[in-house]
């Protein structure tokens, strides 16, 4: 009878929802052989999501920051800045964005929405210390 009334609770409190998926490419460290030559460094786009605001960067050394409005995240403002950069390097897929400790996940979500949806379907997800 307890396991009937248990299954009957759970079945009666199930949530169906379906999950979306996101692309992201973790990036792992390979082995490769010492003996090859190494490629050729290749300028990296970096999306810094911080506490105070976002941080386009690259390893070019350019730096351009989006304070927060208030206490949310300037989202029309990083849109503009990756059409910008979109508009520098029009052929450019990949970018990689590097959330700080204590970013909320949704907060990490929409900014990879936003990567997504100006043209960086390659985006890769890391956490900025390696960077």
């Amino acid at each position: 009878d307890l396991l009937l009334c248990c299954v009957m609770f759970l079945l009666a409190t199930a949530v169906w929802s379906q999950v979306a998926r996101i692309n992201a490419n973790q990036k792992v460290p390979s082995s490769e052989a010492p003996d090859t030559p190494p490629p050729e460094e290749k300028v990296k786009v970096i999306l810094q999501i911080q506490n105070s605001g976002f941080v386009l960067a690259s390893t070019a050394g350019d730096r351009i920051e989006i304070p927060k409005n208030g206490e949310a995240y300037d989202i029309d403002g990083l849109r503009r800045k990756l059409q910008e950069r979109k508009q520098l390097d029009p052929n450019r897929k990949d970018l990689i964005v590097a959330p700080e400790d204590g970013v909320r996940y949704d907060e990490i979500v929409s900014a990879m929405d936003v990567v997504v949806g100006e043209g960086y379907p390659d985006m890769s997800l890391s956490d900025g210390a390696g960077l």
